[in-house]
């Protein structure tokens, strides 16, 4: 399942005051601000608001969804916000040094990735009001005419800086200038929120009703404040993070479980987990923000799913439920009831491996361990990390948490394609993120056609082979690189990173993932250098309804081409040899990747027809 895994979409409230300058002609945005202000009751009385105490209630519309939130902040970026949907919670804030979050499995989690440092650098210049400066440095105003919002004719501000790419458009009424709507655009995607039901708060009025719509997802938030307080009493306990993380899990012996056999297939790590007294494979995926339980899987242990949400899978959204799973177990580690995901990916496994696998294993698991994944012996090892230590010879990466829950490590491609990557052990192989590739001129790049496949569903793209890759200071030729055609609403999309990494190149080395301290330790595998055999067809197939394997691809000019095959062609035999007895789907994929030269012969369903098509492989990168 080539995918960036899933990513829980999770909802973030704050009030931010803005203010204004003065300014000479109405069309002038820092006017505009300023005529703003003065209806919120005058700059002064604005600047004098040092602490804010909120409250309210939360619908998320059409997802069955509610509950309340409530946060406390001080001027300038101290602040908790307690989020309550029941099926879940979370817990975020900032101490004035470092920002935070407590999921909903209460795992801590202190942020210092680069883009939370962005995010607090900016929130703390827009506290001190550097945004009314005409002459800042980072902030850069500008007046987009006059649109309508909420029924009234509105003056539009628009608010860039140049300490990251998120751009905020501010509609003021034209008769009392009052906010009326926010549209919201970062590298995630883009939100719209209307402001309604001012009332008066201690001279100064507030909107006690917002309605935000999160972009790509669609979600809706209904949030009705109840309470509303200014310059009150807070302890400055509520900003620290709790004094004690979370430990939900156990070793059966000791403080590590070592040496634990895992099943390589198709590039992706599966372990037998044992839940509710059954034992079925479950894939181990860093690119999960959240551990996920099939839908059917969780349905036949009894579980109650809660919900109905969407999340970002590789190439689109898909529909992500909240349920209770029970405790489970591995080889020599136990784990505690959590809260998890329930999507439906059984259904992606059969059709495209032709395997049961029943949940994936992400950040909710790795993050209360030191995971060390030597992919040529296919072993595990966990280690807890207050008793790690380690004392090898590979390279040490610091990689600071993302707001996603994941790792984030510097490639480099054919010498000059830098950037930041997603470690993603979920991924099969390696793929550039479409804005990267639009940026950098990839998106013609000499390839191979063809379809990558993940959790939001099948995406084009083109397979292209890189010269080098250097990655943690070690140099591996000839990596395949997906370039996906289409942007898609999912996590390919994604602007501010180059693309993910997969195991196509993760197979050459010695893995340890430290989540606690914040770092990735390499190390050259037995594999080291390597050359795996690859695709040399331009055949791609898949379990269709009927469980029969169907070509759902023919790349064009390739050996498939050339020997006729089509799309929705049913595989019968290859070799004389019924698809039955060769093992399906993954014995298959084997034989595309036989040494160029290889003829085989197929029998194929073709409508009414049975057709016998013969197929020499080649290299299809020479």
């Amino acid at each position: 399942m080539n995918k960036h895994a899933l990513i829980i979409a999770v909802l973030f409230f704050s009030v931010v005051i803005f203010n204004s300058s003065n300014g000479e002609p109405l069309e002038d945005p820092y006017q505009i601000l300023n005529k703003h202000y003065q209806a919120m009751g005058g700059l002064e009385k604005i600047k004098a608001q040092k602490t804010m105490h909120i409250a309210g209630d939360l619908i998320l519309e059409g997802t069955g969804l509610e509950g309340s939130f409530e946060q406390w902040s001080e001027s300038p970026i101290k602040r908790r916000q307690e989020v309550d949907l029941k099926v879940i919670t979370q817990v975020s804030g900032d101490n004035g040094e470092y920002s935070w979050s407590v999921d909903q499995n209460g795992k801590l989690q202190i942020r210092r990735d680069e883009k939370t440092e962005k995010d607090r650098r900016l929130q703390i210049l827009l506290e001190k009001f550097d945004h009314l400066d005409p002459g800042s440095d980072v902030f850069e105003l500008s007046y987009e005419g006059i649109d309508t919002a909420a029924g009234s004719d509105c003056y539009v501000v628009k608010i860039a800086n140049s300490i990251n790419q998120d751009v905020s458009s501010q509609y003021y009424d034209t008769s009392g200038f009052m906010l009326r709507k926010t549209v919201s655009k970062s590298p995630e995607g883009r939100s719209i929120t209307w402001h309604s039901d001012y009332r008066d708060v201690k001279g100064m009025p507030f909107a006690f009703k917002q309605i935000s719509v999160q972009y790509p997802s669609g979600m809706k938030s209904i949030v009705d404040f109840t309470t509303v307080e200014i310059n009150v009493p807070v302890d400055p306990a509520l900003f620290e993070p709790p004094s004690e993380d979370v430990e939900d899990f156990r070793f059966t012996n000791g403080k590590s479980a070592e040496n634990i056999p895992f099943q390589f297939i198709e590039k992706h790590i599966y372990l037998p987990i044992e839940v509710g007294g059954i034992t079925k494979l479950w894939i181990l995926d860093t690119g999960a923000s959240a551990t996920v339980i099939d839908t059917k899987f969780a349905e036949e242990l009894g579980l109650e799913l809660e919900g109905n949400v969407k999340g970002r899978g590789a190439g689109n959204l898909v529909d992500v439920s909240f349920t209770t799973l029970p405790p489970f177990s591995l080889p020599g580690l136990e784990f505690d009831e959590q809260k998890a995901v329930a999507i439906e990916v059984a259904p992606l496994f059969e059709r495209w491996l032709g395997m049961e696998v029943v949940g994936i294993l992400g950040y909710d698991f790795l993050s209360r361990l030191v995971t060390k994944v030597d992919y040529a012996n296919e072993l595990l090892s966990f280690y807890h990390p207050e008793s790690f230590r380690y004392a090898g010879d590979g390279t040490v990466i610091s990689a600071p948490i993302s707001q996603g829950n994941m790792i984030e490590l510097p490639v480099t491609v054919d010498g000059k394609y830098e950037g930041m990557w997603s470690l993603d052990l979920g991924a099969g192989g390696m793929s550039y993120h479409y804005p990267y590739a639009e940026e950098h001129g990839l998106l013609d790049a000499p390839g191979v056609e063809g379809l990558s496949h993940g959790a939001g569903g099948s995406q084009p793209r083109r397979r292209t082979l890189s010269e080098t890759m250097e990655f943690a200071g070690f140099t591996v030729r000839d990596i395949e690189v997906g370039v996906p055609l289409e942007k898609g609403e999912g996590a390919f999309g994604y602007t501010e990173l180059a693309g993910n990494i997969g195991n196509t190149l993760l197979r050459h080395f010695v893995l340890y993932l430290d989540y606690d301290h914040e770092q990735v330790i390499v190390e050259k595998g037995d594999n080291f250098g390597k050359v795996f055999p690859r695709d040399n067809s331009g055949l791609q197939v898949a379990n269709n309804e009927e469980d029969s394997i169907q070509v759902i691809f023919v790349a064009d000019g390739t050996p498939a081409d050339m020997a006729g095959f089509e799309e929705d062609d049913i595989i019968l035999s290859v070799n004389g040899i019924e698809v039955e007895n060769l093992g399906g789907i993954v014995a298959l994929n084997k034989i595309r990747r036989k040494e160029p030269g290889t003829k085989l012969t197929f029998e194929v369903v073709r409508g009414d027809d049975i057709k016998k098509l013969t197929m020499t492989l080649e290299d299809l990168f020479k």
